[in-house]
Parts: C-alpha cells; structure tokens; sequence
C-alpha cells in the first residue's frame, strides 16, 4: 500500500486521467450489471409469480381469432356484430379494423386509417403493412360465392410491456432504466471522479494564483510547499518558487547596491571633507599673507600636498570599486613569470617601507617559473593589502613576503610587526567600508576599500584570501592563486 500511495503522489497529470477514466469506466460497469441484477431481482419477486406473458403472447392469439371471423364471415361485416368479435379479439393487445371491399372502415378499434383506396385495399390483402414499430396485417373476408367481401386488420406489438399491460409502466421504467443506467452511471462517476480530480489541482494553483499576487505586492516573503498531486504541478510550483528565490535575491542584491551607493556615498563625503578642508584652510591661510614666511610656507604646501594625494587616492579606489562591480568586468590573463613578478613589486615595496623606516623582505620557494593571472589587478591586490601593512606598521618595524609555489597553486603570505587587526579572523575585514576604529583606523585616505578590492580581485581570479593576527602579534595576509 505505501508503494502504491507514493506512486500517487508521484503520479503524471496524463497518468491519473487516463486512471480515472478506466475507473468511471469500470464503476460504470459494475453499477450497471447491480442496477440489472436488482431489475431481474424484483422481475422474480413480483412479476414471475403473478405470470408473466411473453412478448408473443398475443401473436399467438391470432389463429382463434382468424378461426373465429372465418367461421362467420358473412356476420363480420355486419355492425352489430361489433360486440360479439371484440368477445373473441383481446382488444388490450390486439387492435383491429374491419373494413368492406372497397377499403372503407366499417368499424374497429383504431382509429388510423390504413387503407385509403380500394385498389391499395387489393393490394395488400394477406401483406404486412408497415407502422413502426406495430406489426399490421390485413386478412380477406369472404362471402358464400367466394369472393371477397371485406377484410379484418390486426394490429400488435411484440414487446414484453404490450404483453402484460397491467405491468406495462414497471416493464418500461425497467427497460428504460437498464439502457439508460449506463450513460447515466459514466456521467455521474465522471463528475464525481472529475471534481476529485480539480480538488487535487485546485490548492496548487490557488497557491500559485496567491503567490503571484503577493509578488505584485512586493511580499517575497513566503514559500510555496512541495505538490504531491503531481510531477508537472510539482515541476511547476518548484519553477514558480525558484523564480521567487531569484527574485527575491535580486530585489535583495538592488537593494544592497542602492545601500552601498547611499554608504559609499556618504562614506566619501565624510573622507573627502577632512583633506578638502584642510586644503582650503591652509589656502586660506596663503591667501591672507602666510606666503611671505617661507617657512609656513613649506609647511602650508606639504599639508595641501598630502591631503590632495589622500583625496586622489580615495577617488582611485573609488573607481577601482566601480570597474570590479560592473557587469561587464573580465579578467584579461597573460602568462606572467612569478620570480620576476615578485622581484617587481618587491623592490617598489622595499622603497616604500624605506621610506617609512620599516624593514621589508621577500622569499621565494617552489620551481614553477610562470602563471595565468592578470598582472595589473594582482599587482593592484598586492599594492592595496602590502601599503596597508605599511601604513600601519610603526617605524623600525618588519614587513615580510613570504611566495610558495606549489603544484597547483601559488600561496603569498605578507606579515607584519604592527598592532593587527581589532578581531582576530573577521571576515568584515574584506567588507566595502569596514574600517576598524582602534589599531587600522581611517588615517590618510583609508575609505575601507583597499582589502575589498583586493578581495574582489582574488575572487575574480578563481583564488581565496585570509586575514589573522600573529601569536607574536602583527597582522597576517594569506593570498592563494591557481597557477592557470
């Protein structure tokens, strides 16, 4: 029984219909020989017992009936002689007529006229005359110089019903019951078995029908459960619920986007006004006479030098954000050498930290000479990720780079002898805008950027990147790239 309810369940539409057909078909069929069975049931209890005449039960009375006006045929003619034939003819079965030698009706029991000439009269003696579904016949009477002196016309039914009159209303709701019980049956059982069938299909499509007006509503806060009527409404419903998820993930994404906007647009605001009125105070300050002491001269321009470089920066990462996000964004790969790569950028690192006081160094392990990458926006990751340790590690301080390639892949690991991160492992760390108020706070130009773009561009390099603190302390960067 379990197998036999999950193949229900899993049941196609075509299936259950042609299912269901074969079961109204099937009941039919069994309410049609019960309906039969009760028919015949009631014919032995209440007609069989009380006698019950066959259909040709007043054909045979046909012979007495000829014997009887052959024996007086020169009386039949008569009138009044009506009386004493009906005596002999069961006029409840048989009707009758009997006319003159011209066609005419002298008298009878029915009132149509059969015979309307006397050459059709001639015609049809001793023939079948045709009534639907009566059975007519028309016998010669003859006079004693045997010539033909008029006719009798009978007529009758070989029906079970015209047989036994006094049951004739039972014999015909019977007979009419018994044909008729069939396409009634398949009817009703169609019904039945068809609004079954749009009960199971009616809730799916309601749900449906409810989900898509929440949609319109902009409420993509529902889900619509698994259909078991099914494959196809459930092959449907599962669509439908897909297409919700995607909606809903891409109402979700627009909605973030215009978040990000409004945050990145506030977070430039706040990081621009700080240089930019720096800027114009100091040019104020030139203005109004400061330009004649060259000393704060020098000063007032080394201050408006540093905040425009800080302004441009943060513009830069800003485009930089805008140029990963778009769309149309593709990795162009070339087949770049990694030592050279390294000693590249590792001799511009070594400047900067010299300059800044701090002590930096790289290593390099593995055979590997070259990989896929595309140069500029790897070397962007490293200049965004390896100037922050800078920026952050104090003066007389270590940076080291650390290259290992492997079979697969290429790992960097850049470490620092700063102050570290505030938390340990954040993944917030490569958020858009997430600066860290403490030990990496927002100094020179930091919009909290830097580790998102480097994020985005391993991301679009197939590769992972990692932030931890040091046991000994310091931060620790780990950058790992397919080599293809």
């Amino acid at each position: 029984m379990g197998k036999l309810k999950k193949w229900k369940k899993s049941a196609s539409l075509r299936t259950q219909l042609v299912t269901s057909f074969h079961l109204v078909l099937l009941f039919s069929i069994l309410a049609t020989i019960i309906t039969a069975g009760a028919i015949v049931l009631c014919a032995i209890i209440f007609l069989i017992p009380n006698g019950l005449n066959p259909a040709n039960y007043y054909e045979k009375k046909i012979p007495d009936v000829l014997a009887f006006v052959q024996n007086h045929e020169s009386d039949v003619t008569s009138r009044s002689f009506q009386s004493r034939l009906e005596k002999e003819i069961p006029t409840e079965g048989i009707g009758y007529q009997v006319l003159n030698k011209d066609g005419d009706v002298i008298y009878g029991s029915i009132e149509k006229k059969y015979i309307k000439s006397k050459r059709e009269f001639y015609s049809k003696l001793n023939s079948d005359i045709h009534d639907g579904t009566y059975f007519v016949k028309l016998y010669p009477l003859f006079n004693r110089e045997k010539e033909v002196n008029g006719a009798v016309l009978l007529r009758y039914k070989l029906t079970l019903a015209s047989s036994n009159p006094k049951d004739r209303l039972f014999i015909v709701g019977a007979t009419v019951l018994l044909f008729s019980s069939p396409f009634l049956y398949f009817y009703l059982f169609s019904y039945l078995f068809g609004r079954r069938f749009s009960r199971k299909i009616e809730k799916p499509f309601n749900e449906l029908i409810d989900a898509s007006h929440k949609i319109q509503r902009n409420d993509l806060e529902f889900s619509l459960p698994k259909v078991q009527e099914s494959r196809e409404l459930d092959q449907l419903v599962h669509a439908f619920e897909d297409m919700r998820v995607a909606l809903k993930e891409s109402l979700t994404r627009q909605w973030k986007l215009e978040e990000d906007r409004k945050e990145m647009t506030a977070a430039i605001a706040h990081d621009l006004r700080t240089p930019l009125t720096i800027i114009h105070g100091h040019t104020e300050g030139l203005l109004e006479g400061s330009k004649n002491n060259p000393k704060r001269l020098d000063d007032y321009l080394q201050t408006i030098f540093r905040n425009t470089v800080r302004s441009i920066r943060l513009l830069d990462q800003l485009r930089d954000v805008s140029i990963l996000e778009n769309v149309t964004f593709a990795v162009k790969k070339e087949l770049i050498n990694i030592r050279e790569f390294v000693e590249l950028k590792g001799s511009e690192f070594e400047l900067l930290s010299k300059k800044k006081g701090v002590y930096f160094s790289y290593t390099i392990h593995g055979e590997q000479e070259v990989f896929h990458i595309d140069p500029h926006l790897i070397a962007q990751a490293f200049d965004n990720v390896i100037t922050n340790c800078i920026r952050y590690t104090p003066r007389g301080g270590e940076i080291s780079w650390d290259v290992t390639i492997r079979n697969a892949t290429v790992l960097f690991e850049v470490k620092d002898s700063g102050p570290g991160f505030a938390q340990n492992h954040n993944k917030k760390l490569f958020e858009k805008f997430y600066r860290e108020d403490q030990s990496r706070g927002s100094t020179e130009g930091n919009a909290g950027l830097g580790l998102y773009i480097a994020h985005s561009i391993v991301q679009n390099h197939g590769g992972e990147i990692e932030a931890y603190n040091q046991k000994e302390g310091g931060a620790y960067i780990k950058i790992e790239l397919p080599l293809t």
